[in-house]
């Protein structure tokens, strides 16, 4: 049970789902990004395909969600040359 738990499930802190001042819809996109694997390519692009929304308000709830510090975004240079976007998720606020 405990590895299903560890596969299936994603645990979110009271510190973001408490904020008022986190749109509902950047709270949705923090739990889509820790659910996904480490070696995801998630990208603006990717993130709007899996939430059937519009790839410049994917990036827009990135963007909410790095001001409030709950996300950073960073630029990984993979094995064959070409980069990549990663994000840092943090179960509270950075700020």
């Amino acid at each position: 049970m405990h590895d299903e738990i560890r596969t299936d499930y994603c645990l979110v802190s009271r510190d973001l789902i408490e904020n008022r001042l986190v749109s509902v819809k950047a709270k949705g996109v923090y739990v889509v990004l820790c659910c996904w694997r480490q070696d995801f390519n998630c990208s603006a692009e990717n993130l709007a395909d899996e939430l059937g929304i519009g790839k410049e308000s994917a990036s827009r709830l990135i963007k909410e969600l790095e001001e409030f510090g709950y996300v950073e975004r960073e630029r990984i240079r993979g094995p064959d040359g070409r980069s990549r976007t990663a994000y840092k998720v943090f179960p509270k606020s950075t700020l």
